[in-house]
């Protein structure tokens, strides 16, 4: 969320302030059920004045939060995790394009933003987010989502965040406060949608800190839903659960959180790492809990992802829980595994393979500087303004997609470097294959950095079909040649040779640079498959039309390869 618009009013929170339960080592967080939801469509007509209100109000900027995802959540080297480093691997930076673009580009329409009819803007940066199912596309972003069909017909929205949570009372329902993130669980035919929520006083948040999740009762968006309240202790080590991320897993609906503590809430002080358990939420058992790790830095920092399941074939194995991977300042991907036990409510956080707790694999990635020059920060220039743009180059972009193919198991992520340091270009497009993830060794079969020309990419999210086919899309801008931001997507058939990718594709060409002094943009974009064919790729970034500030639109497009079927 960090340096979000955010609504000025202070929101009376009714959630009391938990308290953490500790158990061998697990924070056993406090979960709520609050029972079946009215349909989503009529919530949504129902939607009263003063819920909207809360999205419509003045901006203000938070300026204390526009630090905290950034600065204050920086890589260092602790001496307290046990880490087993993996063998090096080759790493190349790809300056041109051998292949032509080999996806086909299918549907591509507006999503929420103000491109999008009925659309309120709340704030910066979008935090773009979507979920595919048999049917529908859904798109999430600051502080409104909208239900498509997959031909880009709206069916329902645009809609406040906070709707769903209609009836439950305290910060859930009267605050809506974004950072969200929403799921399709392919193995359940089921949607989660989950955003956090807090008070705020004089422009900093404050507890109670909770993150709200609602789980469809059937595969149908529009309909009732499940909801949960998760909520977190405003005692410092935990506080402020910002930038969550959800993976999918067979056992659990895993999250992980930069967290600021106390209230207001203060200094990043780690990460937390939890799963939630799965086969309760999906049923709506008010038993159903949601367990962490205890909240620090885990191989070298914060800012992890979860592993996040593709297709339907499950993982290789379930022994050791689920993946969780953060880049590290360092030059390595740290690998952790948290396994929960939902039976006796303890969790085990380490490398999955007996090693002491926090312990964690290192698997180096040689010769990466993160964008900007190795801050990872605020440097791409635009077209028309002094005015630059914020990377988020010190942590891996969500998602942290895994695939089982025929028993070989994969993780593709990507993050954003800088392929000359000093040099012209401030930022391209990282990406990783990390192969066999539960082994002691994990293979970083395919590496790359793509700059096939001197503009600058960044903000990317990639994704492997069942072919082993891959897409990547992400900002581009050249403030030289005149190019303002815009959206593009690259990709690799799986007979490709390693780490190349081909030519790349335009989504859409931005006519508008973002002015005044808003440097945030995108936080994340996403690229989801579809789960229809597990072929066709969707993905939402965000571009702006027209100069200006507080004017972000997003576009949702879909391609696929030739030869899968």
């Amino acid at each position: 969320m960090r340096g979000r618009i955010l609504s000025a009013s202070i929101a009376a929170g009714l959630l009391s302030t938990a308290v953490f339960a500790q158990q061998n080592e697990t924070i056993v967080v406090p979960t709520t059920s609050y029972g079946v939801s009215q349909p989503l469509y009529q919530l949504a007509l129902e939607q009263t004045a003063a819920n909207a209100a809360l999205t419509s109000e003045g901006p203000y900027v938070a300026s204390e939060m526009i630090q905290k995802h950034g600065p204050l959540v920086t890589d260092f080297e602790s001496s307290a995790p046990t880490s087993v480093t993996a063998l090096p691997s080759f790493v190349q930076q790809q300056n041109s394009a051998t292949r032509a673009f080999g996806a086909v580009a299918n549907t591509t329409f507006e999503g929420p933003g103000t491109g999008l009819p009925g659309f309120v803007l709340t704030g910066a940066p979008p935090d773009t987010t979507l979920a595919v199912g048999p049917n529908h596309i859904v798109a999430w972003v600051n502080s409104q989502y909208a239900i498509f069909a997959k031909n880009g017909t709206v069916l329902l929205g645009p809609v406040n965040g906070n709707t769903l949570f209609t009836g439950v009372g305290g910060i859930c329902e009267t605050t809506n406060r974004g950072d969200p993130i929403l799921q399709y669980d392919k193995l359940a035919d089921r949607w989660i949608l989950s955003q956090f929520a807090f008070g705020v006083a004089a422009g900093s948040p404050t507890g109670p800190y909770a993150q709200c999740v609602a789980i469809s009762t059937t595969n149908n968006p529009t309909g009732t839903y499940f909801r949960y309240v998760i909520s977190f202790s405003t005692t410092t080590p935990s506080g402020l659960n910002d930038y969550g991320k959800l993976g999918i897993w067979p056992d659990g609906y895993y999250t992980t959180y930069n967290m600021f503590g106390g209230t207001p809430a203060g200094s990043n002080t780690g990460v937390a790492l939890c799963v939630s358990d799965r086969v309760k939420m999906l049923v709506g058992d008010i038993t159903a809990t949601t367990l962490c790790a205890p909240i620090g830095f885990y191989g070298g920092g914060a800012s992890f992802l979860p592993g996040d399941l593709d297709g339907t074939t499950l993982p290789t194995t379930t022994a050791q829980g689920n993946i969780m991977m953060r880049y590290s300042g360092t030059q390595n991907l740290r690998i952790i595994k948290l396994k929960p036990d939902f039976a006796t409510s303890t969790v085990t956080l380490n490398d999955g393979l007996g090693g002491p707790a926090g312990s964690v694999i290192s698997l180096p990635v040689p010769g990466t500087v993160i964008s900007c020059n190795g801050t990872g920060g605020t440097c791409i220039p635009q077209p028309g303004t002094t005015n630059q743009l914020d990377t988020l180059g010190s942590r891996l972009m969500y998602r942290l997609a895994y695939r089982n193919r025929g028993g070989v198991d994969s993780l593709v992520v990507t993050h954003s470097v800088d392929p000359d340091g000093a040099s012209g270009v401030n930022s391209a497009v990282r990406w990783y294959e990390v192969r066999s993830p539960f082994s002691a060794t994990p293979n970083l079969f395919q590496n790359a950095t793509y700059r096939p020309d001197a503009s600058d990419r960044w903000m990317g999210s990639i994704a492997m079909d069942k072919m082993g086919n891959m897409l990547m899309g992400y900002s581009v801008a050249n403030a030289v040649a005149g190019l303002k931001p815009s959206l593009r997507v690259a990709g690799r058939y799986r007979t490709d040779l390693r780490n190349q990718m081909q030519a790349e594709s335009t989504i859409v060409t931005g006519t508008g640079s973002q002015t005044g002094t808003l440097t945030r943009w995108g936080d994340y974009s996403t690229m989801q498959v579809d789960p229809v064919d597990d072929c066709t790729f969707w993905y939402i970034g965000e571009y702006l039309a027209a100069d200006g500030t507080f004017n972000w639109r997003t576009r949702i497009a879909s391609y696929k390869f030739n030869g899968c079927n």
